[in-house]
């Protein structure tokens, strides 16, 4: 179908608006998905950090977020546990001297297998929780590991991980999760 030139010139400006249209629904599409994985995060987060127990029970539970993150938007707002306990969430280096005595737990982000093989060397001996966007890091001595999907979140768990972390994790939330071998 050949149009004369001057109808393209009157249709152009419509369809450009229709273009910025379709393009802005779908952006918007792909930040709703985000939030909601953001979201799905965050109780899949909360839901274990409130099944874990501490040598020295925190009246408030510190979970210090490390590396850069895709999922810890909602996460970062921290939250209110069942009962008086509330997670207050912050961002803290890798190499901050307080990682393994000012948090409970850390959430750690996309790091690399090296950057994560230094964090658990730091790690060993202390009652820390840790949670990773990040499968593999459940083969290399993480507890826990979330798999971020459209439609929900889950998680594997490290049992060997867990036993020698010094925090005690119901074991419910230890079947919940898919199982991996030594860490």
């Amino acid at each position: 179908m050949n149009l004369p030139l001057h109808c393209l010139r009157a249709l152009m400006p419509r369809w450009l608006t229709m273009l910025s249209l379709v393009l802005c629904v779908q952006a918007g599409a792909q930040d709703i998905v985000t939030d909601e994985r953001s979201q799905g995060v965050a109780q899949a987060v909360f839901g274990i950090v409130s099944y874990t127990r501490w040598p020295v029970e925190p009246a408030t539970i510190r979970l210090c977020v490390v590396g850069p993150t895709e999922y810890a938007d909602e996460v970062l707002k921290g939250g209110q546990l069942p009962g008086e306990r509330k997670v207050i969430v912050r961002r803290i280096r890798l190499d901050d001297p307080g990682l393994t005595t000012e948090c409970e737990g850390i959430y750690v982000g996309l790091l690399t297998d090296s950057a994560w093989r230094l964090l658990v060397g730091r790690l060993v001996g202390q009652p820390l929780l840790s949670i990773s966007e990040r499968q593999e890091l459940c083969q290399i001595g993480g507890m826990f590991c979330l798999d971020v999907r459209p439609a929900q979140v889950t998680f594997e768990v490290n049992l060997d991980s867990v036993a020698r972390s010094g925090v005690r994790v119901n074991p419910r939330v230890l079947r919940l999760g898919r199982r991996k071998g030594g860490g």
